[in-house]
């Protein structure tokens, strides 16, 4: 250990227990495809449980959906780690298994409680100290103190939450998918412990069609993007075919629970297909050569293309063995596909230079995407190289009102691991660096600055960061610069069209939730073996979606 650990010895050893409490774990004794297999199913059911019991509010779907993508990921590595690559399907329900399955599914809810309070502890970069009293592992400090950013962070997730309830419920869906909806009901047979349906071109059509504004919002970045073997636009369409599937197989599945199959259809719950029936079925569905399918399925392959820890997320597509590939219907409907995929060519080694290009033409778009939308109000924008001076990313002015609000635009994959959020806080902090650069050139008068924005010393200048997806934790904040998503700040600017007060609202911090009023922070407490987290959550009281303008 390094004596420059941030974590105690005892902490150290502790983590050190907790890392390899899953090893005695039955489920472990099983070859891959078996142990997988059982994993994945019970998955399945944990989430129609989920269904049944009611998931109402937008909060509920963000946390179930986004944890279920989250905690299947720890279980599904200690499988992939310690399992030998080898087994038969068992198309069958074993108790004993069941149970192992559900165990190592809770024990990987609950280990990411601590693999992220670990994480945001440990380094120079750290958000937080952890303390050990007796069997008691908790924060402390003042991470506490301005937790109003990360409920931010939660509370003003653009994701879609009407239509993911309505993929939990079929019987919330419109009359778009109704047709769909017939023809499984029409087809489904249920046999025993089994059921299927006949799966046909006009359902997956009908079901796209669907799913295309939902997907609209969710893909936003130019589908001309090209990789090394396929572009964005590509990948999409084969994720629109997948993700059709998994849904007609979710709503099936339901449909079947309620018409009593056996075990609620947990035998069939996983949408099981050789990989030659796979890319033809991709191929015909999305109007795609074969090759090129194959070429975005091996890429989403867990395990595939040079990844040595693979994640479910971002490799959602389960090769059981030699002959059967797994869709895992949540898995599908939960993902945040855009996202993922961006963080998936992140990592594939003959990708990551053609990201980075493209992580610098979307700040571009998203600068771009700023001026246009403010086009019909009276501000003017400027941006551009600064002599002697760091760049100016994009500045709102109104000569009306003599201010002037600089940006620095920050857009990146958004995070979601504690490593990730403590790496992106580092971004936003230099981002806040540049603009107090920016604001005491300003104060000194730099002409070249003053020429660039158009404007005399007169004026009133402030900056912000502004973000595209999340804004940072408490402890890289400014109190002389804000930080805010984009879509915010836009919203903000046409509902005013007052720069002065919308500077105000930003110096005032007024587009922050406020604990007590809109948010409460609960200690929950989780436990491995005999080692207790006392961690935090953030619960929403807003009634509707948190936008304050």
């Amino acid at each position: 250990m390094s004596s420059t650990d941030s974590v105690s010895p005892e902490l150290r050893k502790v983590e050190k227990e907790i890392d390899n409490y899953y090893k005695s774990n039955p489920l472990l004794t099983q070859p891959f495809t078996t142990a997988a297999w059982h994993l994945l199913a019970y998955a399945e059911e944990y989430m129609l449980n989920e269904q049944r019991g009611g998931v109402s509010s937008v909060q509920d779907i963000h946390n179930l959906g986004s944890d279920f993508i989250t905690e299947i990921e720890h279980a599904m590595t200690w499988i992939y780690r310690e399992c030998e690559q080898s087994g038969q399907i068992p198309f069958a329900r074993d108790n004993d298994l069941y149970k192992a399955s559900k165990d190592l599914f809770e024990l990987s809810q609950k280990y990411d409680w601590f693999i992220f309070a670990y994480t945001c502890a440990s380094g120079k970069d750290r958000v937080l100290d952890l303390e050990l009293q007796g069997s008691i592992i908790q924060p402390t400090g003042d991470f506490f103190a301005s937790i109003e950013y990360e409920a931010y962070n939660i509370l003003i997730d653009p994701r879609e939450p009407e239509e993911a309830l309505r993929a939990l419920n079929y019987e919330n869906l419109p009359i778009l998918a109704i047709q769909a909806i017939q023809a499984i009901q029409q087809s489904l047979k249920i046999e025993g412990n089994r059921f299927r349906y006949e799966f046909n071109e006009n359902m997956v059509s009908d079901m796209k069609t669907y799913l295309k504004p939902f997907l609209d919002r969710m893909f936003l970045l130019p589908s001309w993007w090209e990789f090394s073997r396929y572009t964005l636009g590509e990948f999409r369409k084969v994720f629109e075919v997948i993700c059709a599937i998994a849904h007609i197989h979710w709503i099936a599945r339901i449909m079947a629970a309620k018409q009593g199959v056996i075990h609620k259809g947990y035998v069939d719950s996983l949408y099981m297909m050789t990989y030659g029936k796979l890319i033809r079925t991709v191929a015909r569905y999305s109007g795609m050569s074969p090759i090129d399918v194959q070429s975005v399925l091996d890429d989403l392959t867990y395990g595939n293309s040079g990844i040595t820890s693979p994640v479910p997320a971002l490799q959602p597509l389960i090769k059981l063995n030699l002959k059967h590939y797994a869709i895992i219907p949540n898995i599908w409907i939960c993902s945040a596909a855009e996202r993922n995929f961006i963080s998936l060519v992140n990592r594939l080694p003959s990708e990551k230079g053609i990201y980075q290009k493209y992580v610098n033409e979307k700040e571009d778009l998203m600068k771009e995407c700023i001026k246009t939308r403010l086009f019909d109000t009276d501000f003017k924008s400027y941006s551009g190289n600064v002599a002697n001076l760091t760049d100016v990313d994009l500045a709102i002015v109104s000569h009306s009102e003599k201010a002037c609000l600089l940006l620095e635009l920050k857009w990146f994959i958004a995070p979601t691991t504690a490593q990730e959020r403590i790496h992106k806080s580092k971004e936003i902090k230099e981002g806040i660096s540049q603009i107090l650069k920016l604001k005491q050139a300003f104060a000194d008068n730099h002409e070249s600055l003053l020429k660039r924005l158009n404007i005399d010393s007169g004026y009133r200048l402030e900056g912000a960061v502004v973000s595209e997806n999340w804004i940072g934790y408490s402890n890289v904040q400014s109190s002389d610069v804000p930080v805010i998503r984009a879509n915010h700040l836009i919203e903000k600017l046409k509902a005013t069209d007052n720069l002065q007060s919308t500077i105000d609202w930003l110096k005032e911090r007024k587009y922050l939730p406020k604990e007590g009023e809109h948010f409460t922070v609960s200690r929950p407490k989780t436990r491995i073996g005999n080692w207790h987290l006392k961690w935090y959550g953030i619960q929403d009281h807003c009634r509707g979606v948190f936008f304050p303008l």
